[in-house]
């Protein structure tokens, strides 16, 4: 077994804890949805974030001609995961009792400061995690990731510090956008 198979192991555990927590939430919203009253901005950045998860997983690959694997380069490349299981668990309440009434607004806003800075330091690691694998590769991502990147960081972080309802269904849907738009126009190949 080549290094990277090796400690793509425990980055695809992480990456699927968080989908697990991910489609657990919703299968637990199916479930009992007599006894939750769903958000649509909610359900939007389950999406938002599942998608997230897939595009980190789908590029987590191009990691695998990096030698040698420093014990620091792969904690490195732990935290993008990290941050992304960590974000799925403060996405959903803990799990509860199917005769428990959950509201996922007043979830959504009681936790979204906590959801968004989480997400946000996603940014910064990303453009690391790119430089790492070289200038030449960070250059061919070309303008459009720098730029999308940078709007992510600042929309992530603005919805992080505001309470505002119009901004943050406005974002839920951009982000989604964005994300289909750039994950198709950068990482549409495994190369």
């Amino acid at each position: 077994m080549d290094p990277f198979s090796y400690l793509s192991v425990l980055i695809s555990i992480i990456l699927a804890l968080g989908m697990t927590r991910v489609l657990a939430g919703v299968g637990e919203m199916l479930q009992a949805r007599s006894r939750r009253r769903l958000y649509w901005v909610h359900a939007v950045w389950i999406t938002n974030l599942f998608l997230y998860l897939v595009v980190a997983w789908w590029i987590f690959y191009r990691w695998r001609n990096q030698q040698p694997w420093t014990f620091l380069l792969f904690i490195f490349v732990l935290i993008s995961p990290t941050i992304l299981y960590l974000a799925s668990i403060v996405l959903f309440p803990p799990e509860s009792a199917p005769d428990q009434f959950v509201d996922y607004k007043a979830h959504y806003y009681a936790n979204h400061r906590a959801f968004f800075i989480l997400f946000s330091c996603f940014t910064p690691v990303d453009f690391a995690d790119s430089l790492l694998k070289g200038v030449p590769h960070f250059l061919e991502l070309g303008p459009q990731y720098f730029v999308s990147g940078s709007i992510f960081f600042v929309g992530l972080v603005t919805a992080a510090i505001t309470r505002n309802e119009r901004y943050h269904q406005f974002y839920a849907i951009f982000f989604l956008l964005q994300t289909v738009t750039i994950s198709f126009a950068i990482f549409y190949t495994l190369s």
